[in-house]
């Protein structure tokens, strides 16, 4: 198989599976100042060159000194900055693209791609701070840009051993943290259960009505304006109206099931808590048999106001 086949594989299959990073910042890139094309190259690894206003009179030579070299010079030629700046970029060999060459649909679909991927790497540079992993930017920039250039700095054996020992580190964090979730759900779960007041219902879903509200029971028929919110159980928001804190219409027969069946038990004016364990969810396997809903999710709903049809 090719190297460039092998890299196609290691670049897709450990960002979709194992949250491999490479970032480039769209927003930098496209404030980043454009580059001469007289620019003399830089050395794409190299901490981008201090720059001084001060200009040395060319009359008046300074004295020659015998220069003094710290004993840990060749250390700090090897740090790179993590964080992705205008200087870095230039290092790298990119230039933003001019706005003068966005005037063509074909350019506006290349550089709508890069800003995508951009967008992309973000996300699993993300998900990649839960694992504790962090990779330096500048030098992802680096590699992508060398790699364009055709200037690869590392040998095709160098880079399967490190994508597989890369790969292997990732699995192994994201089953931990995976395991830490699960106990974490249980441990909820358990809890809420044993709630004064807390019940079941035939699916297995678990309810408290913390307001039963008034008037008629909820029918499929009726129109309900209602504000609800689901949650992980560490806060995180995964269901609720586009617009934050905004209420949304439904009728009740056209509502998604849990908010259908949950809105039922209570009235106008009502509120209710719901927790959902992941054995009552629909399991929507992937490729690998996992299910990407294998997790506690906890619903606030209230019933703000109620249109009845007879």
């Amino acid at each position: 198989m090719s190297l460039s086949r092998i890299k196609g594989f290691y670049l897709f299959g450990t960002m979709m599976m194992s949250g491999m990073t490479l970032f480039v910042s769209a927003a930098e890139l496209s404030t980043a100042p454009v580059t001469s094309s007289e620019t003399a190259p830089v050395d794409a690894l190299a901490p981008a060159p201090v720059m001084t206003a001060e200009k040395t009179s060319e009359s008046a030579p300074a004295p020659e000194q015998t220069p003094v070299v710290p004993a840990n010079q060749d250390a700090e030629k090897n740090v790179v900055p993590p964080e992705v700046t205008a200087e870095s970029i230039i290092a790298a060999g990119i230039a933003p693209a001019p706005a003068q060459m966005l005037d063509s649909e074909e350019q506006k679909r290349a550089y709508a791609s890069g800003v995508m991927l951009a967008h992309f790497i973000e996300e699993q540079l993300a998900n990649q701070k839960s694992l504790h992993i962090t990779l330096n930017k500048n030098i992802l920039l680096a590699g992508i840009a060398d790699t364009f250039g055709h200037q690869v700095k590392m040998s095709d054996e160098d880079i399967r051993a490190t994508m597989s020992t890369f790969d292997e580190q990732v699995k192994v964090l994201t089953q931990a943290q995976n395991e830490k979730k699960q106990a974490a759900d249980k441990a909820y779960v358990d809890a809420f259960a044993k709630r004064e007041g807390v019940k079941k219902t035939k699916q297995g879903l678990l309810y408290f009505i913390d307001n039963k509200g008034e008037g008629a029971a909820l029918k499929d028929t009726d129109t309900v304006q209602v504000n609800y919110k689901g949650t992980l159980v560490d806060g995180t928001v995964v269901d609720a109206p586009k617009i934050d804190n905004a209420n949304e219409i439904f009728r009740i027969a056209n509502m998604p099931p849990v908010l259908r069946d949950s809105v039922k038990l209570i009235r106008k004016g009502g509120e209710i808590t719901v927790v959902i364990p992941p054995a009552t969810l629909e399991k929507a396997k992937d490729a690998h048999g996992e299910s990407p809903l294998n997790t506690v999710v906890i619903y606030t709903i209230s019933v703000v106001d109620v249109t009845q049809t007879k």
